[in-house]
């Protein structure tokens, strides 16, 4: 295995201090600072595989490496009531994401056969973000809710893998680095209702909508000759999601159709923009539903991506199909009885 024996150590310190504050019958403010201390130790390995694919003991070897840092994390939240049933929302926060553990342990694994080497980064920093969020809520009377908002998030040292030829193999290398600054920015609208104002049978349906859309930027992304790519999004963010779904619920009988969908994003950063891979988009439709016999004794039965979504992905333009898998539809029936559930 590549990284067996590889130890991963991380010691996080925090003190927290908040206050909250009813400043007015409509104002409320909430604020705080968190103070962070991380120290991390890791110990991983050279794994070199020869040209026929197999382990070489004689090129292998151990790597140590430690590294610490001190994040502050103000943040401040005021909530302002318009009526009984409205509300106005405003967020100032600044959070942190910490790298995956393997990256952070120092190996190096060579694989001949494929002409590949594999790099971590113990000198990874933790990606930094301060975000901003304005959001407008309006209650039902009954069940639900209207609510939109925009968001901004500034992003520092986020992580990527980066692509570029090894000096001492001449083969393809991918390493996790630190990016420059990103930025998000988007706006989000949601609406969540049950329809008991309708006559009979049908006050027992309810719906939910949702959509955010977003764009994004990202700098200091570094192509294979070390140049600055430019005009990239920020992998892993897809600028349309919307989820969607229509149920029933009834003393016994339970419905549930959902919809899910989610627009092409770039995943993963190539050497240059003809190699990027890009997460296709995805459009699921699920069922559920559900019967109760008594208190104790329920029929339930799920379909699962009705739609039968692949999952794709492409190289550079999406008529480049780089990978792509079919898993079907999936239908799940069962019965479920509850031992211990009393009777109403």
């Amino acid at each position: 295995m590549p990284f067996e024996g590889s130890i991963y150590k991380e010691d996080v310190y925090a003190g927290y201090a908040m206050i909250n504050q009813q400043v007015s019958d409509k104002l409320s403010v909430l604020a705080g600072v968190r103070v962070e201390n991380t120290e991390i130790e890791t110990n991983g390995n050279l794994v070199v595989f020869d040209d026929d694919g197999d382990f070489d003991p004689n090129a292998s070897g151990e790597i140590k490496d430690d590294n610490s840092y001190v994040n502050i994390l103000p943040g401040i939240h005021l909530k302002y009531n318009v009526t009984d049933n409205t509300v106005l929302r405003f967020a100032w926060t600044n959070t942190l994401a910490r790298p995956n553990y393997i990256d952070l342990v120092p190996f190096r694994n060579v694989v001949r056969e494929d002409e590949e080497v594999s790099i971590g980064n113990p000198e990874l920093s933790a990606t930094k973000s301060m975000n901003f969020d304005l959001m407008a809520e309006h209650y039902f009377k009954s069940v639900g809710l209207i609510s939109a908002g925009v968001f901004h998030k500034s992003i520092e040292d986020f992580i990527y893998t980066s692509q570029f030829t090894d000096s001492s193999t001449g083969f393809d290398a991918f390493q996790p680095q630190n990016g420059d600054d990103a930025s998000i920015t988007g706006a989000e609208v949601s609406f969540q209702r049950q329809l008991d104002f309708l006559p009979g049978f049908a006050k027992n349906f309810s719906i939910f909508l949702n959509y955010t859309y977003l764009t994004s930027s990202a700098d200091g992304i570094r192509n294979e000759d070390g140049d600055e790519r430019t005009y990239l999004d920020l992998p892993g963010t897809a600028p349309n999601m919307f989820n969607g779904s229509l149920s029933y619920g009834g003393k016994r009988l339970n419905l549930r159709l959902s919809l899910n969908f989610s627009d092409a994003y770039i995943d993963e950063i190539g050497g240059n923009a003809f190699e990027d891979r890009y997460y296709d988009e995805q459009l699921f439709l699920d069922f559920n539903a559900s019967y109760a016999f008594s208190d104790n004794l329920r029929l339930y039965v799920d379909l699962n991506n009705i739609t039968d979504q692949p999952l794709r992905y492409y190289q550079g333009v999406k008529s480049r199909t780089m990978q792509m898998e079919y898993y079907s539809q999936r239908l799940s029936v069962g019965l479920k009885y509850d031992l211990f559930k009393r009777k109403k």
